[in-house]
């Protein structure tokens, strides 16, 4: 539990140096990932737990947030 804690709030961006470089390369890889959920039908989106409106939210996350968190907190909510 605690490495899962640490992976999201260094996810997040609240390790120390957070709005590193490091950091915002892989929220924008993250942020590619969930435009390819932009393709899938509401069915698809349904079965994963999710909304297009979620996926919506997610993508238009800030680059210092990890759109993918945002869906997880989505699908398991």
């Amino acid at each position: 539990m605690k490495n899962y804690a640490l992976h999201q709030a260094e996810a997040e961006g609240f390790a120390p140096g957070a709005a590193n470089l490091g950091t915002l390369y892989r929220n924008w890889q993250a942020r590619r990932s969930v435009r390819k959920l932009r393709d899938l039908d509401d069915h698809m989106l349904h079965d994963m737990g999710l909304t297009r409106m979620d996926v919506d939210l997610a993508s238009h996350q800030p680059l210092t947030r990890n759109p993918t968190l945002f869906l997880e907190t989505r699908m398991r909510g």
